[in-house]
């Protein structure tokens, strides 16, 4: 099949925003999924991003969701840097997603990415942001200028359309202007979700995606097709055969598929769209099976004691339980202030080792006895090992350790250079009476001679980035990389696969794939 004269593997494309957000992830899809032909980027803008602060997701229903992540990107400069650094096959379209406030922006994003780009997709259509998407295409002539400006790179270019306003109108203006093509439809809304009475989204408000806008997407694409001979990528609420086939029979001639892969994990995401195309193909229903329709929800917790080892560690024990597996973590959330991810030290009582490093875990700190937070999850792949396994934690890594120490034949070296947290170590581990080294400085020596002692099975590291790169370098004179194990601290905002901020440089995603991984990982 063929899309703008481009020979391409297959019908499937991930829209933007979603999952395949950071460029390793894009490429090892590029390489290892073929029913994707099309790569569509998440939206990039003239500077860098940091986008709205967590939560950044509402799980409100089975594969529905409300979003605002707010635009979050490196900025071109800085993409530009990171595409030139990979390589995709010839048979995949990169398709590249820009936004910007103006036709100056988008032109001079355009301009600085169209030797790597095959197409643009034009993001006129977010609906929470205050500057960009949504409030740019309901303007019909700056529109028109926008894709005058983008179209003159001489790349084929593609608007994204919003249901939210006349998306008609916004089609005509844009074709007339020069587009080639449309890809329908953007989030709905926005939307607001409370729980006990909080808004859950850091944004308040946020865009409606998955299965509850997919009657919404196929009435867009069967209008929009009326308009004329064009290619259209359809998006929104796909996650089975007979999703695509409505919307083919809409008019639609590509599909993009992003918040049914929920909690997907990236073998989970290749065996789906493998499973989907021969749906398709042959009439079965086998991409059934790999969704997860589960819907997350926080849970209420009372804080027990709060702790300080140091003037910037603390203990926090809350009363309730919650079904844990060694490895796996949860979120905490402060209605109004935030969330972040944390493993659980112990799962009874329910406690967590937390070090003050940014704004939420400062309010986290001040938070009283007899309080309450929420929590969500766990996450995380269940990990499964056989044998002896030694733990290898750096400072609050020990954190992401502690259950297996509880639930596995262990030894535990820990590097820290507080005494205190040395020593609620020693306790903490003493009472699941496992064998403990404990030292205030990494060292190689250290290491190495640890492992000739115990000689573990499997190694499991969980700490700073430096101290586990020279840790494995150490381990593998020992064992295979196949029995090393790391956890690192990757920037993660969602848990659940999908907004792809966790991303290592191998292309897995830490949240849904880790957050144990593999050593040949690393």
């Amino acid at each position: 099949m063929k899309f703008f004269g481009k020979e391409i593997s297959g019908l499937f494309t991930i829209p933007s925003g979603i999952v395949a957000t950071e460029v390793s992830v894009l490429e090892r899809i590029a390489k290892e999924i073929p029913e994707i032909g099309i790569l569509t980027t998440k939206s990039i803008g003239i500077e860098k991003r940091e986008g709205n602060r967590e939560p950044i997701l509402a799980n409100f229903a089975p594969l529905s969701f409300l979003n605002a992540v707010g635009l979050a990107n490196s900025g071109v400069k800085e993409f530009k840097k990171e595409i030139s650094q990979i390589s995709l096959p010839k048979n995949k379209f990169f398709l590249v997603s820009i936004f910007g406030k103006n036709e100056k922006e988008f032109s001079e994003i355009a301009e600085r990415l169209s030797p790597f780009a095959d197409g643009f997709e034009l993001n006129l259509s977010c609906p929470h942001s205050q500057k960009y998407g949504q409030i740019i295409g309901q303007d019909f002539k700056l529109t028109t200028k926008i894709v005058r400006k983008v179209k003159n790179k001489g790349k084929p270019v593609l608007v994204k359309i919003s249901p939210n306003i006349d998306y008609q109108k916004m089609v005509k203006v844009s074709l007339k202007a020069g587009a080639d093509g449309v890809v329908a439809i953007n989030t709905v809304g926005p939307g607001l979700y409370l729980k006990d009475g909080f808004p859950i989204l850091s944004n308040k408000i946020g865009g409606v995606s998955g299965k509850a806008i997919l009657p919404i997407g196929i009435r867009v694409v069967s209008e929009i097709r009326k308009l004329g001979n064009f290619p259209i990528i359809a998006c929104g609420g796909i996650s089975t055969k007979e999703d695509v086939l409505s919307y083919k029979k809409a008019g639609a001639d590509f599909f993009g598929i992003g918040s049914s892969l929920f909690k997907m994990d990236f073998d989970e995401i290749k065996n789906y769209f493998k499973a989907l195309n021969q749906d398709l193909k042959e009439g079965g229903d086998l991409a059934e099976k790999f969704l997860h329709k589960e819907v997350e929800d926080y849970k209420k917790f009372k804080i027990a004691e709060k702790r300080f080892l140091t003037k910037d560690l603390f203990i926090l024990k809350l009363n309730g339980k919650i079904k844990i597996c060694p490895g796996t973590f949860v979120f905490i959330w402060l209605p109004g202030i935030g969330e972040k991810p944390f493993s659980i030290f112990d799962d009874k009582p329910l406690t967590f080792l937390i070090r003050k490093v940014g704004p939420f875990t400062e309010k986290l700190s001040k938070v009283k006895k007899g309080s309450f937070l929420y929590l969500r999850g766990p996450y995380g792949e269940k990990s499964n090992f056989s044998g002896k396994i030694l733990l290898c934690g750096g400072g609050t890594g020990v954190a992401g350790l502690s259950l297996f120490a509880k639930n596995y034949q262990s030894s535990v070296i820990l590097f820290a250079k507080e005494r205190r947290l040395l020593s609620f170590c020693k306790q903490k581990f003493e009472k699941f009476k496992k064998r403990i080294y404990l030292k205030e400085k990494f060292t190689v020596e250290a290491l190495k001679e640890v492992i000739k002692k115990e000689k573990p099975n499997f190694i499991l590291n969980c700490g700073p980035a430096g101290m586990i790169k020279e840790a494995i370098k150490s381990e593998e004179k020992f064992l295979p990389r196949e029995r090393i194990y790391f956890s690192l601290n990757f920037k993660t905002k969602c848990g659940v696969g999908l907004c792809g901020s966790c991303a290592t440089k191998k292309g897995l995603r830490s949240c849904i794939d880790g957050p144990f991984l593999n050593g040949n990982e690393f």
